[in-house]
This record gives structure tokens, C-alpha cells and sequence, in this order.
């Protein structure tokens, strides 16, 4: 009886020995866990701080210079002055917001406003595109308000719209059901916009790939203009819209119409040559706000310029997280070594033969 029992406690001590490792590995990884959580909670933290100064900065942003409306009583777009530094390439997919409406990240006056357009006007850039086409997204897009109120737009998915009642009314080409027609973009390409008094041309790699006779087919263009049509009433409206937007600004401003393209080589003239715009810039502090970079590069002039660098964007990287701590190892070692010596003792003691008078 008296072996009996022996061996049921040493059975209880090993039984015990084998939970202990695992009893601390949990409490380790449990602990680990929530100095990672404390250190995501701090970062939502600096970020909700840092996104309510920039919402801050808007709304300071969004008066009028004389604090007042605009004679036909809507506000006038104010394009904020941040800390502004040429860029090469902008990602156009950079953006705040998860869900619902967004804000504009690239927003410039507009480079025709006051000028004289009753000839035409030249868009010219690169896109690139990074990830998944949106055909509803935006590439760029001058916008107006009070008289000028109206847009003027160019989508990932090749489509060019413009909107305003005061000016003539709207068109839509190469889009049909809100779905492309045809992608002239693809994998990358050079694309030039020409705006004319009796219409205008898009072009890819210099081929023409639709002109205004594309509003003549049901299937791929709608609205109140025709080939046919009197388009300089767009470029009076172009001559007084205030806003430039890249990645902003069409009909379409939602997360879900993300323009995922890289854009550059961007050149806004008139059609005797006229250069109003070739330099792509971006505010550095609301960029790197919303967590992309500008790095340093070398310009052909010796000049410095500065170019968007790649954005790589980690969910999270557990071997990132760090943690200040002790190992318990040592300890536990000891007590293991204890307690087989002591059920080694145990059990000698309990199978030592005894004599029995």
C-alpha cells in the first residue's frame, strides 16, 4: 500500500513538472500580446491626435481670404498652403479614410484660371497604375464653384467627364453604364488631353484613341453634348474653375474609387506651347501624416528635387514588437531539477526493502 501511494504522488509531481513549462509560455505570449496592443493603442492615439490638426488646418483653411462668401453667396475653393515640395511621382492612392467620403491630398489652384483659353487647353501625365483599376476613381479633376460651379475629370478607367448646367451641361465619354468601354491606360501610359472649341481628343502614347464623335454612340458616350457641339462654352468654364485635384474631385469621392495610379510627367498648357504647369508637388507634412515619405534625389541639374517615396504598408509585424522582460527559464530549470531529485529520493525510500519483526 505504502508503494501504492508513492508512486501515485510521483505521478502527480511529473504530471505538475509538465504544466508549469506551458503555464508560463502562456502568460509570456499573454502578456507580449498586451504590450502590443498598448503599443497600437498609443499609435491610433498620435495618429487621431495628428488627423484632428489636420482637420483643424482645413476647416481654418476652408474661408475665404476675406473671411466673407462670394457674391453669388457659395463659398469660393480655397486651395490650402501647406509646406509644399516638388515631387516626381505622387501616389494617388494615398488617403486617410477607411470608409465613407475622403479628402483631398493633392489640391492646387487651378493653372487655367485667368487665362486665356479660347483656343484650347493641353492635360498631359503619366499614369501608372498599381493595383486594381476603378474605373469611377480619379486621376485629375479641376473643379468650380458659385458661377464656375462644375467639374472637369479623368478616371483610372479612361473616362472623361465634364459637368456644368451654367456651361452647356454634361458629357461622359468612354464610360457606359458606369463600366470601361476601353482601357486605354493598361500598364502604363503617357496620356494627353486636348481641349477644343469644337471638341476635343484624347490620346495614348500619342495614338488618338476617342474624340467628341465618341458622344454619338449610346454605348459608349451620354450626356448634353454631341460631336457636333459648341464646346467652347467648356473652355470659358475652364478659364474660371479655381481647383486643381489629383486623386480628387470627380463625382466619385469615395474609398472604394481609390485611384491606384502613380502619376508623373505632368503638363498643363495651352496649344501655342504655353507652359502653366509641369511640376508636380505635394505638402510633405500631410504626406508623411498619412503615412507615406519624401525622400531626396539627385536632379540631371545638380539640383535637389524631392520624389514620393514607395509606400509599404505592414499590418503588422510581430517582429516589430518589443518588450522589455525576465526569462524565466533559469527558474524554472532549477525547480524542475528540485523536484526529479526529490521524487528520485521519494521513490528509493519507498522501494528500499524493510524488515518486519
Amino acid at each position: 500500500m505504502r508503494k501504492k501511494i508513492m508512486a501515485m504522488l510521483l505521478a502527480g509531481v511529473l504530471a505538475g513538472i509538465s504544466v508549469m513549462p506551458v503555464f508560463a509560455t502562456e502568460t509570456e505570449n499573454v502578456e507580449q500580446a498586451a504590450d502590443a496592443d498598448g503599443e497600437r493603442s498609443e499609435d491610433v492615439n498620435d495618429n487621431e491626435q495628428a488627423d484632428g490638426e489636420t482637420a483643424d488646418g482645413e476647416a481654418s483653411d476652408s474661408e475665404t481670404s476675406d473671411g466673407e462668401a462670394s457674391d453669388s453667396g457659395v463659398q469660393e475653393i480655397v486651395i490650402s498652403k501647406g509646406n509644399m515640395v516638388n515631387v516626381d511621382v505622387i501616389d494617388l492612392s494615398l488617403h486617410a479614410e477607411t470608409t465613407g467620403d475622403r479628402t483631398p491630398v493633392y489640391a492646387y489652384e487651378n493653372p487655367f484660371r485667368g487665362q486665356d483659353t479660347s483656343k484650347g487647353a493641353v492635360i498631359e501625365f503619366y499614369a501608372n497604375p498599381t493595383w486594381d483599376v476603378h474605373v469611377l476613381g480619379t486621376i485629375f479633376a479641376i473643379n468650380g464653384s458659385g458661377e464656375y460651379d462644375g467639374k472637369l475629370y479623368f478616371t483610372p478607367g479612361s473616362y472623361l467627364g465634364f459637368n456644368s448646367a451654367d456651361f452647356g451641361g454634361f458629357f461622359d465619354a468612354n464610360l457606359f453604364n458606369y463600366n470601361i468601354v476601353t482601357d486605354y491606360i493598361k500598364n502604363g501610359a503617357l496620356i494627353r488631353i486636348e481641349l477644343l472649341p469644337d471638341g476635343f481628343a484624347v490620346y495614348s502614347d500619342d495614338v488618338l484613341c476617342y474624340d467628341q464623335t465618341i458622344l454619338d454612340n449610346p454605348e459608349a458616350g451620354d450626356g448634353d453634348f454631341t460631336s457636333t457641339s459648341d464646346f467652347s462654352n467648356v473652355l470659358t468654364w475652364l478659364s474660371g474653375a479655381e481647383a486643381l485635384y489629383f486623386g480628387y474631385g470627380s463625382w466619385w469621392n469615395t474609398v472604394s474609387d481609390t485611384a491606384n495610379i502613380e502619376l508623373s510627367r505632368i503638363s498643363f498648357r495651352l496649344p501655342d506651347g504655353t507652359v502653366l504647369m509641369d511640376q508636380l508637388q505635394a505638402d510633405k507634412d500631410l504626406v508623411e501624416s498619412l503615412g507615406g515619405s519624401v525622400a531626396a534625389v539627385a536632379a540631371a541639374d545638380g539640383q535637389t528635387e524631392l520624389k514620393l517615396a514607395d509606400v509599404n504598408v505592414e499590418i503588422f509585424d510581430i517582429n516589430s514588437v518589443s518588450y522589455q522582460g525576465s526569462s524565466v527559464l533559469p527558474l524554472m530549470t532549477a525547480a524542475v531539477v528540485v523536484v526529479i531529485l526529490a521524487a528520485l529520493v521519494a521513490v528509493i525510500a519507498a522501494c528500499r526493502p524493510r524488515k518486519y519483526e
